[in-house]
């Protein structure tokens, strides 16, 4: 073996994999070359590149030259009025995909529900597909047959989709970084997105310390459906 490629570093190593990756990695031959990409960098992944890189080149990119291509929209909202308000967002699309961000893979999978109920052209992908079913959710979400995504947070990092016009955190994330993989699905590359975000009481904990994990706070409204 030549080349070995450690990709999400940060999550592999968070997720219960570390002692198989390291396995893995003591049996390669010391001649290979390797490349590690991570998102973050925190001191274990670091620790862990030191032990298995050899006179590694760092290459850094600062997410934050991004961060203007991606107009925040935040809304207080009562729980009872979240799914009228997700409709009306998702009858404005103009035929780019959107990425709606549930907090657990029931929540996800009971949403995606309603929604194919009330005939939106929705897909659900969560951590408990086979590795067949996540195929075949991604090639609708990508063709366009299902560009409605409603997604745990496997989908916040991984997935390679162009031009995500809006990704809506529907339920909040437990953490900034969360956060700031979520909303990063859309205005990449120099293109434009959206993020709306939904504060519900219950939620106005949570989202003190993703803003002040983030050192920034977003304008808020409260949310009001438009007249129609």
């Amino acid at each position: 073996m030549r080349f070995l490629v450690l990709d999400e570093a940060d999550e592999m190593l968070d997720q219960g994999f570390a002692r198989d990756v390291e396995a893995i990695l003591s049996r390669t031959p010391a001649s290979r070359q390797t490349a590690l990409f991570s998102a973050t960098m925190p001191n274990w992944v670091a620790k862990t590149a030191k032990q298995y890189l050899r006179n590694p080149v760092k290459v850094e990119i600062d997410a934050r030259t991004q961060e203007s291509a991606v107009e925040h929209l935040v809304y207080s909202i009562q729980k009872d009025d979240k799914i009228a308000a997700l409709r009306t967002l998702l009858d404005g699309r103009n035929g780019d995909p959107i990425l709606v961000f549930g907090r657990t893979k029931h929540g996800v999978r009971k949403l995606a529900k309603k929604l194919d109920a009330l005939g939106y052209p929705v897909g659900a992908l969560q951590g408990n597909l086979s590795q067949g079913a996540r195929e075949r959710v991604m090639r609708g979400f990508r063709s366009g047959a299902a560009p409605i995504l409603v997604a745990t947070n496997v989908a916040a990092r991984g997935i390679d989709v162009q031009g995500i016009g809006q990704v809506i955190n529907y339920d909040l994330p437990d953490s900034q970084r969360l956060f700031t993989h979520r909303v990063g699905r859309t205005g990449r590359m120099g293109s434009s997105g959206e993020a709306v975000t939904f504060i519900t009481p219950d939620e106005e904990r949570k989202w003190r310390e993703i803003q002040r994990g983030l050192g920034r706070r977003f304008p808020r409204r409260p949310w009001r459906a438009p007249a129609r």
